[in-house]
């Protein structure tokens, strides 16, 4: 741990930065100033200096909202998890389509660009050996990870690799296809992959950019922009590429992978903590350097004044899963639960955590846990209860759904408000996942695939094998407002519900439901529901089991629930997390995206404006914008 503390110690005094947050980290304070001094490159450590600052470009994978930070966002505005009010981004309804004037994204995406490309451009000053390799390679990773948020975003993007003056030729480029960009990130991609080092080698240590988490970041772009050459070609959406199948770019993922499994084995994390849960604790470790399987990660430690909050993620939050994350984990014995032969019952939490996939055990809070405050570490803000509180009654913080969070627990009372846990940004299963899928697709997947991928997977967790033959033989409908493809064969569907399975609350799922062309789909008429409320019912509204939990009899005597004051229920019984919204109402509509540009955003008005008007230049707009 010294020298882990030494490390950041280090970094701090680099930078030069005056830390007063416990919630920044220090990839996130540091001055990016302009380097044009003529001799600062000339060792490699001036490259490291300039590609410490690029760090930043990782995403908080906690959300700041109102001065408190929560590890729980990720997969906000999708069909797995909502907020305790709708959300505005999927209610389209009337909207009218006209873009914003200006967009933060478009011109801070382009400002780092020229800053990475000014890197690229000075390192050939600096004699060539493997620390100025691996600093190289990271940058050429922090342009593809940039590019490829643009690609995400956009789809077709200006690409630049010099850097830009105010009275350069190229400065209002029209943009490049999206197939030229994807391809150019591959290019970065299989530069850093050969300049950077293997995780905890040479240079390439203590939370750097490495050779694994190129490889995989090479295969999510490549299974990206292939499956949406597929399936939005294959409904004939405005997002299509004109004469790509994606094939080209599916067929780019198993040497990616292949490299990486050669390298890494079936070696994963398995430290499983007091619950023996490892998928779930892979998540809360204090130092990812040592979790298997965890490529790249952002390091905290308050020792050196870089914590965090990622401790809310497990108590009650302004965000909660949903019952349609819930319907699509298989069975505890690998079927899809409508085939299923074990006794599944919806009205009870512990039932579903005995007999689902034990992943949703791992992910989702099941009250034979007991009272939150009674397990080691959840002091000083659990709660003395056993069920979620689906009221602001009882806390100021609640779930919706009255299912909480319980991936990446962490049971140390010390990371309350200020921990050093560190946050995993990309690991192997992505990558594992990203095979399978590629070669489902392609139609040439077998057994073997399976065996290293999938099934490396579900061995961690205690679940039975993925067989092929078993898959294929199913009669299942596949519905695409569960996120699946009717025409798709059922081992590409069953690839989707383990990435659902696996990935859940780590952020893929917008990006999967847009890429296989069914975000619409999904989205569209839906009213989120919640768990089974009789069980909520039933323990609120019995005071002697609060008191057997912890509560006083006074306390126990108001902590009662009223239906349509507290909560409300769908026909079937579960919660209605928005009843009292008139979309989500029995009557209502639900949610509504407009399918002809909910896919991209618009380019900034500002900018095609300023296209036009300075170099007589058109900036196309993106389908169903003005």
């Amino acid at each position: 741990m010294k020298s882990r503390q030494k490390y950041i110690s280090i970094l701090l005094i680099v930078f030069g930065i005056s830390f007063n947050s416990c919630q920044e980290d220090f990839l996130e304070r540091y001055p990016l100033d302009e380097m044009t001094d003529a001799t600062f490159f000339t060792s490699a450590n001036d490259l490291k200096v300039m590609v410490n600052g690029f760090y930043r470009l990782f995403p908080r994978y906690h959300f700041q909202q109102g001065g408190n930070a929560y590890n729980i966002y990720l997969d906000a505005n999708t069909d797995i998890q909502v907020a305790t009010g709708p959300s505005g981004a999927l209610l389209q309804k009337g909207s009218s389509g006209q873009a914003p004037a200006a967009d933060g994204t478009w011109n801070g995406n382009f400002t780092w660009i020229r800053q990475i490309n000014y890197l690229i451009e000075n390192s050939g000053r600096v004699a060539r050996d493997t620390e100025v390799d691996q600093y190289t390679g990271e940058a050429y990773f922090f342009r593809a990870w940039v590019y490829f948020r643009m690609l995400e975003r956009y789809g077709d993007v200006p690409i630049y690799t010099e850097v830009l003056e105010t009275d350069s030729e190229t400065l209002y480029k029209t943009r490049d296809s999206r197939y030229d960009v994807a391809k150019f990130i591959i290019q970065d991609l299989d530069s850093a992959i050969a300049k950077m080092g293997w995780k905890n080698s040479n240079f390439s240590k203590l939370g750097r950019v490495n050779k694994e988490s190129a490889l995989v970041m090479k295969a999510r772009v490549a299974l990206f922009e292939g499956s949406w050459e597929r399936y939005h070609g294959a409904e004939n959406t405005p997002f299509a590429v004109d004469g790509k199948n994606g094939n080209e770019f599916l067929q780019m993922v198993e040497p990616a992978i292949q490299e990486l499994i050669d390298h890494q084995g079936a070696t994963l994390f398995t430290r499983g903590g007091p619950f023996n849960e490892a998928y779930n604790q892979l998540f809360s470790q204090m130092d990812a350097s040592t979790s298997e399987g965890v490529f790249l990660y952002r390091i905290y430690d308050v020792n050196e004044i870089v914590g965090h909050n990622f401790y809310d993620r497990v108590v009650e939050s302004p965000q909660s899963p949903t019952m349609n994350l819930v319907e699509n984990y298989l069975d505890k014995d690998g079927v899809p639960q409508e085939l299923s032969s074990l006794p599944i019952d919806y009205t009870s939490l512990n039932n579903l955590g005995e007999n689902l996939d034990p992943r949703f055990r791992q992910s989702v809070w099941t009250p034979d846990r007991g009272p939150q405050n009674q397990i080691a570490g959840f002091e000083p803000q659990a709660l003395p209860v056993r069920y979620p509180t689906i009221n602001n009654v009882f806390t100021n913080n609640y779930s919706a759904t009255g299912l909480r969070f319980w991936k990446g627990a962490i049971f140390d009372a010390n990371e309350w408000r200020n921990g050093s846990v560190d946050d995993v940004l990309i690991r192997y299963a992505e990558g594992l996942l990203a095979l399978a899928e590629a070669k489902a697709i392609l139609g040439t997947i077998n057994q073997a695939d399976l065996d290293k991928t999938v099934n490396i997977l579900r061995q961690r967790v205690g679940m039975v094998p993925m067989s092929l033959s078993a898959v294929n033989s199913w009669s299942v409908s596949y519905s695409a407002q569960q996120g699946f493809d009717a025409s798709e064969s059922n081992i590409v569907n069953e690839i989707r519900r383990e990435r659902l399975a696996e990935l859940a609350f780590e952020g893929h799922r917008e990006g999967d439901l847009k890429r296989w062309a069914v975000f619409h789909d999904v989205i569209n008429g839906w009213k989120p529901k919640g768990a089974h409320a009789q069980e909520f019912i039933d323990y609120f509204n019995d005071p002697s089991k609060l008191v057997a939990d912890g509560l006083s009899e006074n306390d126990a005597n108001n902590w009662g629930l009223t239906q349509g004051e507290d909560y409300d229920v769908f026909s079937d019984g579960f919660l209605n997390p928005f009843y009292v919204t008139p979309e989500f109402k029995p009557t209502g509509e639900g949610y509504f995206v407009e399918p002809g540009r909910v896919y991209l955003a618009p380019i900034p008005k500002n900018e095609i404006d300023l296209y036009l008007e300075d170099a007589g230049v058109e900036l196309k707009q993106n389908p169903g914008w003005f």
